[in-house]
């Protein structure tokens, strides 16, 4: 039987390390990659990575997620045709994009919910994620 540890957040939410959600991370950059994996795991997300736009529409075939963080430069695609393909996929997921140039406005015209410019604090998907901190 798996225990559940449950504490209150600075918000005064509950917080569990039960699995709150799935996302995708998908990034070629294997040093990113681990540094999301990190954080989103530390809020109790369940996290699947990949490292390129063919693999991300294969695995979305198969999987259920509620958020999706994509960079722009990817083998395959731009990161934004893949953010509009998976939009159609998961019309209510939370999708964030990034880029070391500021393409915030093509991947928000792409259907991403927000998007930020690299380099940036791991940590801050996972606030946006768990704070609900998204544009959209």
């Amino acid at each position: 039987m798996r225990t559940q540890e449950i504490r209150t957040t600075w918000s005064g939410r509950e917080e569990s390390n039960e699995v709150q959600g799935k996302v995708m991370v998908v990034d070629s950059d294997r040093e990113t990659q681990g540094a999301l994996v990190y954080a989103l795991d530390s809020i109790g997300l369940e996290v699947a990575v990949c490292e390129n736009a063919v693999e991300a529409l294969l695995k979305s075939i198969f999987e259920e997620f509620d958020y999706i963080i994509g960079a722009f430069e990817l083998p395959g695609m731009k990161g934004i045709e893949l953010v509009s393909r998976l939009r159609e996929r998961f019309p209510n997921a939370i999708i964030i994009g990034m880029s070391g140039v500021d393409k915030g406005k093509d991947f928000l015209c792409a259907g991403a919910n927000d998007f930020l410019q690299k380099p940036f604090v791991p940590y801050r998907i996972a606030m946006m994620i768990d704070g609900g901190d998204i544009l959209a």
